[in-house]
């Protein structure tokens, strides 16, 4: 069945808007701060993940802390309450990384924790009310390290790459040797033994590394992504790393993968660690963001961050200089990039960038934390002066969420050895804006993968925007997943929505009011059986359901509430074969059916629809 909530709050829209963000951390009651152990000492710790774990439409957020327990806060819709003890985190690991996903497809949220100078992972099960089991070992999912060996892992995320509708999972390693550490692609057994895991990393073709500069036959993994990056509907990984040993891999389809990176034109960053997807230049592919050291005295040996420019054909172009990105810090300062986010900050509908940085050492000093607005020509402008971002810390993860549910975007930066810092969104004048949020049924629950495009004229084609829902990213961290587009002064309804499922399946949505979060379970626009088809079988189900005044009707393809002939008509625009050669063989209704059908779709329908489509669900029932 195909339904769709819609959630409404006003706003106001207009043009471009100065940027204006407040640190809210101690109000809002995040009182914690990130510590590292003796045991380990890492300094490329730090992160977080965003997410609605018990459930309440709220988005709570979870911290990693090597030298401390991690931490859970639960958002009341006023504040944050810590709930780490409740919710079972009790135990200090070493933590470094965090995602989290429906790992078993049982609805809720669960958490899967890399780790540092330790010897194993972790996975924590929801129950569905926020509290966790941790289940790695049982589950195999633990990536034990043989013997006294330890892993330095960093990132972690989930993705469905052979896309049989559960997550996998990929990790990575840093300093560790090639033979010997814990950057694995784990698959999910799926239907057999759901949020159960094999070890596939050899078998796919992931443990083929680039030689570093440096220590040779050493891994220097940050960042992975799953992301489809040629829009193949593949979801392909990345791999932001150090010591230029960044790496692009192509799915193959069959469960294998095949390093793509110098024939795509990437890689050529020397030291990187931030990763972000999105499409900044609005041209309907995937771009890649990696943050890195910049120092200008020696530009040549710690040349920056990249921006690669998807050229469409399985090829990049590197436009870091061109696009004004190449430094994370503030004018000529050195700088020392870590996490990084694309977030329309004010609703225009672009892709604006955020970038963290920081480093105690080697003649490094603290960084600013940046924001870059978005030109809408392939340039970026930085608006940090002026905007209350001043952050000057050593930043490590940087997330986008919307915490408090107004409709624009907050950032999280994780800080080493520090307290967060939760920048509230307070740009005034910012545009109206849609939320997407993906609930998967063939798919993997939380319709990961999934690619949301969103047409607010059908007249102006070229002003689609599109998304990619994915979850580990920046560094060490997950953003929150809910698609999010900018939609300017536009206060019209958006005419499309489609998103294309990591199943095949292809939703539409139409008429969407502006200003509101679209909540789509997978299913396809007008097929009102739920067979997966959009036939002529579906038009048994209209009848039965029309002039029904139902919002969970499933022939209700415009959403409306009610079964009238708008939602024939969009049943007829996108039948295939039309709706005009209906094939006999397959369609042979009762004489009955068949007769009403007639009548209805012939005689009334043809006479009544201009007006029917311009009155009021009563009055569009009393047409027909």
């Amino acid at each position: 069945m195909l339904w769709a909530s819609i959630w409404s709050v006003a706003t106001c829209s207009t043009s471009l808007a100065t940027p204006l963000f407040n640190d809210v951390t101690t109000a809002a009651g995040i009182t914690h701060t990130h510590a590292i152990s003796s045991a380990s000492n890492d300094a490329m710790t730090g992160g977080a993940a965003a997410g609605d774990f018990d459930g309440d439409g709220l988005i709570d957020l979870f911290f990693t802390r090597p030298g401390a327990t991690d931490v859970l806060y639960r958002n009341t819709g006023t504040a944050f309450e810590d709930i780490s003890t409740a919710a079972g985190f009790t135990a200090t690991v070493p933590s470094a990384g965090v995602t989290s996903g429906d790992v078993d497809n049982d609805g809720d949220l669960d958490l899967y924790v890399s780790t540092t100078s330790h010897n194993r992972f972790y996975l924590y099960i929801n129950d569905g009310a926020a509290h966790f089991t941790e289940q790695a070992l049982l589950r195999g999912a633990a990536v034990e390290a043989p013997g006294t060996s330890t892993w330095r892992s960093m990132g972690t995320t989930f993705g469905d790459y052979d896309r049989d509708g559960y997550l996998d999972i990929l990790t990575t390693d840093h300093s560790r040797p090639m033979s010997n550490n814990g950057s694995r692609l784990l698959h999910n057994l799926g239907a057999a033994n759901p949020g159960h895991f094999e070890d596939v990393t050899h078998a796919a073709g992931l443990d083929v590394y680039r030689q570093a500069l440096n220590l040779p036959n050493t891994v220097y993994r940050f960042q992975p992504q799953f992301a489809d990056m040629d829009g193949d509907g593949r979801t392909d990984i990345l791999f932001s790393s150090d010591d230029r040993t960044s790496q692009l891999f192509w799915n193959n389809g069959d469960g294998t993968f095949i390093d793509g990176t110098l024939a795509a034109g990437v890689g050529t960053d020397k030291s990187g660690m931030g990763s972000a997807v999105a499409d900044y230049d609005g041209d309907g592919d995937l771009d890649w963001f990696i943050t890195a050291i910049f120092d200008t005295p020696f530009l040549g040996v710690n040349p920056g961050n990249r921006l690669y420019r998807n050229n469409g054909n399985r090829t990049f172009t590197d436009v870091t200089t061109a696009a004004g990105v190449r430094n994370s810090g503030a004018g000529q300062e050195v700088s020392w990039g870590w996490g990084t986010a694309f977030l329309d900050y004010d609703n225009d509908g672009d892709q604006d960038l955020a970038m963290t940085n920081g480093w105690v050492a080697l003649g490094y000093g603290g960084d600013d934390t940046t924001l870059r607005r978005n030109n809408g020509n392939g340039t970026f402008t930085d608006v940090t002066v002026g905007s209350g971002i001043v952050d000057t810390g050593q930043g490590r993860g940087l997330l986008r969420l919307d915490y408090d549910v107004d409709g624009d975007l907050d950032m999280l930066i994780v800080t080493l050895n520090g307290a967060p810092i939760l920048y509230r969104n307070d740009t005034g004048e910012s545009g109206s804006w849609l939320r997407v949020k993906t609930i998967g049924s063939v798919s993997n629950r939380n319709g990961i993968g999934a690619i949301v495009t969103v047409t607010p004229d059908a007249y102006l084609p070229e002003a689609t925007q599109m998304w990619e829902i994915h979850n580990g990213e920046s560094f060490l961290s997950q953003s929150e997943m809910t698609a999010h587009f900018g939609l300017g002064a536009r206060t019209s309804p958006v005419d499309l929505v489609t998103i294309r499922w990591p199943s095949g399946i292809v939703q539409r949505f139409f008429d969407v009011a502006p200003n509101s979060v679209l909540i789509a379970d997978e299913a396809m626009t007008g097929d009102f059986n739920a067979d997966l088809h959009v036939d002529v079988e579906d038009l048994a189900t209209w009848h039965e359901e029309f002039g029904q005044l139902a919002s969970d009707r499933s022939a209700d393809a415009d959403l409306d509430g009610d079964v009238d002939g708008r939602d024939f008509l969009i049943w007829q625009r996108l039948l295939s074969p039309p709706a005009t050669a209906l094939d006999s063989a397959r369609f042979v209704p009762e004489p009955s059916t068949y007769a009403l059908l007639m009548i209805v779709l012939g005689s009334r329908l043809l006479r009544n629809v201009s007006t029917c489509l311009t009155s009021s669900p009563l009055r569009r029932r009393a047409c027909f």
